[in-house]
């Protein structure tokens, strides 16, 4: 993974607050493989990504439960 073009990637697709929730969800979870990608690469920094990482899935799995109850 090219962690430069992830970020980048990352930043310029980042989806509007009014944005589908499947959407928002699934950049959630791209967040969410860069910062497991970046805690498997980094011993000193393995519990912060890690814990960033856990937001993110916990992030991703609120909007997509908000949605299946709307």
């Amino acid at each position: 993974m090219n962690v430069l073009i992830e970020m980048t990637a990352l930043s310029i697709s980042r989806p509007a607050s009014d944005a589908n929730p499947a959407d928002r969800a699934a950049w959630y979870e791209a967040k969410a493989r860069l910062h497991e990608y970046l805690a498997a690469e980094s011993a000193a920094d393995r519990a912060r990504e890690t814990f960033l990482a856990a937001q993110a899935h916990e992030h991703s799995r609120r909007l997509l439960n908000a949605r299946a109850i709307a």
